[in-house]
């Protein structure tokens, strides 16, 4: 990869902490739940800045379905009377105002049968598959026991971004509440005593259709302006949400700043979003996004920049988060170039932070950081603020924020977007992604054994593995009007191969938020339709073994053809160079 280093210096040192903290100062007095009033004020805030900035900025009006929790109660009835402090959550159902009544039962997300008519004490977070379940399960309301004293916001829905007429089924049909650790353990101490535990539950959820505000800004390149590369911060929050995410907001108004006054050094061009609805929507800002600019985005989107909760107090480990295969490589040593740190840890991305465009093939990278196993303020059951305890909660002020930290992890995003926008050859390695590819078609069939015959896949998975290999040594020799082609061609292969490894529902639909809070999405996450047939010995004899093998036996078939068309793809830009 060939690109203009003095670009990267001059953009990087133009970082100022003055800037970046006169941002965080006005966020963290601004309360941002989406739809709100605090939301409108902080959209216009981010336009003023960038108009008097002289930078021209577009505030798209979206029509957006939110849910915002407003109060709820918990009370024991017996066997003694006692109120307990409680939140309830986004999409959670509304009560009526005088409450339902009901048998308190422990159970745990893996067994929701004996909740059924019960309210539900369950640890952890609230977690939008456990409350889905849940409703299914028939229980009468849940209860989650966070694991501190803190107890922390969440959304209940799996639904990703503006539901569809045919997913309405999946928005969650019962009250929730979640409780902190102390409260929970109070419950628990009711039930183990023996005899009935009765609660009343009260819930206020405000959900409905909601205009929020999406400000823009595009920078156009020099040379390739059709090719873009697109970065996203959420602005919404839960309370004013200083490192979840104000921080994030600072950095992408400081980077739009300092991009726009150096974009005469920037061979491609550079969008910079601020999504509304991240936490009260599911990601409807991105999800609209994502949908509205299709073709653009499957047509030129280089790359998605994804920023969320840097400059943390304390967080100082660095980790490439949300990253695909194909710009690994390329993630891990921007961090190092800029930190110096070595030893950087990589998660694929999950369905979580504004990842709203993987179906659509666009290569994701993230650098984060975070506080260190050790940290004392370190909970590693919190998905944002770097794993620190006071993510999604009314504690995430200004003092958990650092400046400084900021300023660093700013400059780390800056080098990796301008080095996207000016490589001469894009820094896409598909031959990692072939890789991982037959390493995964390689881990399903041993798991499934006999049970699903993987060879057509496995045979692909090899064939593009060695036109991948040619095209990384045809990178090599590009030059001059070779360039553009070979650059198109890695971008037609993403779309067809990050698709299917990161979708199951296809190219034009969102799969389901499966994954949250915790974001530590492995290799494990990738073909997630094609993996349950690690399942099929354990179902063998049962009636629902049919009924997996062929849902297994459809998703080898497509993962199979995306490969083939790979390979042809490949083969085709290689013809070029011959």
């Amino acid at each position: 990869m060939s690109t203009d280093t003095s670009a990267v210096e001059a953009a990087t040192e133009a970082v100022s902490t003055d800037r970046l903290r006169a941002s965080l100062e006005w966020f963290a007095a601004v309360r941002r739940d989406t739809g709100g009033p605090g939301e409108a004020s902080a959209a216009t805030y981010i336009a003023g800045q960038m108009r008097d900035a002289g930078i021209p900025v577009t505030v798209h009006e979206l029509p957006a379905y939110l849910s915002y929790p407003v109060q709820a109660t918990l009370e024991v009835l017996e066997p003694e009377p006692v109120r307990l402090r409680c939140i309830t959550h986004s999409f959670g159902r509304s009560t009526d105002p005088g409450g339902i009544v009901a048998e308190l039962a422990a159970v745990t997300s893996a067994d929701l049968g004996p909740g059924a008519g019960r309210a539900t004490l369950i640890d952890g977070v609230a977690t939008p598959v456990t409350i889905l379940r849940a409703s299914q399960a028939g229980c009468a309301a849940v209860i989650f026991a966070n694991e501190d004293r803190v107890i922390h916001n969440m959304i209940g829905t799996t639904i990703w971004g503006t539901p569809g007429l045919d997913q309405l089924e999946r928005l969650p049909e019962i009250p929730v509440v979640s409780v902190n650790h102390e409260s929970g353990e109070a419950l628990r101490r009711r039930l183990e005593r023996g005899g009935p535990v009765r609660v009343r539950i009260t819930t206020e959820v405000r959900t409905g259709w909601v205009p929020s505000l999406l400000p823009e800004v595009r920078i156009p390149g020099t040379d390739e302006p059709d090719l873009f590369v697109l970065i996203g911060a959420h602005y919404c929050s839960w309370d004013v949400g200083v490192t979840d995410n104000a921080t994030g907001d600072a950095c992408l108004l400081e980077m739009a700043r300092i991009l726009w006054e150096h974009r005469a050094r920037l061979r491609r061009s550079v969008r910079l979003c601020w999504w509304p609805g991240h936490s009260h929507g599911r990601y409807a800002g991105s999800t609209w996004y994502a949908d509205e600019f299709f073709q653009d985005l499957a047509d030129h989107c280089v790359a998605y920049h994804n920023i969320d909760s840097p400059g943390v107090r304390g967080a100082t480990t660095y980790v490439a988060r949300h990253t695909t295969a194909e710009i690994e490589r390329f993630c891990r040593s921007v961090i190092t170039r800029v930190t110096g740190q070595t030893r950087i840890t990589v998660h694929r991305p999950s369905r979580a932070a504004d990842q709203s465009f993987l179906a659509n093939g666009v290569a994701s990278l993230s650098t984060y950081p975070f506080l260190p196993d050790d940290h004392p303020d370190r909970r590693p059951w919190t998905g944002g603020s770097a794993n620190a305890w006071w993510w999604h909660t009314e504690f995430d002020t200004l003092d958990k924020a650092d400046v400084n930290i900021l300023a660093l992890d700013t400059r780390v995003s800056l080098t990796a977007v301008v080095d996207l926008a000016n490589a001469a050859v894009l820094p896409l390695n598909h031959a990692d992604t072939a890789a991982e590819c037959r390493g995964l078609l390689t881990r399903i069939q041993e798991r499934a054994g006999g049970h699903l015959d993987l060879g057509d896949a496995l045979a692909a998975a090899g064939a593009f593995e060695e036109a991948a290999a040619q095209i990384e040594a045809a990178k090599e020799t590009a030059r001059g009007a070779a360039v553009r082609p070979l650059n198109d061609a890695l971008l037609r292969l993403g779309r067809v191969l990050t698709s299917v490894l990161y979708s199951r529902a296809g190219r034009f639909q969102h799969d389901p938020a499966e994954w949250s809070p915790i974001m530590r999405a492995t290799g494990e996450s990738l073909l997630a339709g094609l993996g349950k047939a690690a399942g099929l010995p354990e179902l063998h004899g049962q009636p629902a073994y049919g009924f997996l093998r062929a849902q297994t036996v459809r998703e080898a078939n497509r993962v199979t053809t995306a490969l083939r068309d790979a390979t042809r793809e490949a083969g085709l830009a290689l013809a070029g160079f011959r």
